[in-house]
């Protein structure tokens, strides 16, 4: 059979995240990402971060957070996890606000009501 499977895709992106990983380059972060494919063929993203960069996620939740009056430096709760903001996605009208663990590697997304709730004046559970 020469056409991929989802399984074989999921294994595939591992191996290479696993390959970049133990090349050691310095100064920068490597991510599989994505992946498209339409019969034996696929696409994979990859996105390099140099060390200390700030993503457009990380730029857009100052700009916003800022405007706003969000506190950044805020832990809030969902699910009995403790949560602070990490990004902010100007792309997702209905819920940009990314949230993530503290411990942990859980992430969420939030609406401007619910990041209001828990980083504006008063924090409440979700």
């Amino acid at each position: 059979m020469t056409d991929y499977t989802g399984q074989e895709l999921r294994e595939l992106r591992q191996t290479l995240q696993s390959a970049l990983d133990k090349a050691g380059i310095a100064g920068i972060t490597i991510a599989v990402g994505n992946c498209g494919y339409l019969g034996g063929e696929a696409t994979f993203k990859v996105k390099v971060t140099k060390k200390g960069a700030t993503s457009a996620e990380e730029r857009n939740l100052e700009r916003m957070a800022n405007s706003l009056q969000f506190d950044t430096t805020k832990v809030g709760t969902i699910n009995g996890q403790l949560v602070k903001l990490i990004g902010y996605n100007i792309k997702a009208s209905k819920m940009p606000w990314q949230v993530g663990a503290i411990t942990g590697d859980s992430k969420w997304k939030l609406t401007d009501q619910q990041a209001k709730r828990m980083f504006g004046k008063e924090e409440t559970v979700i």
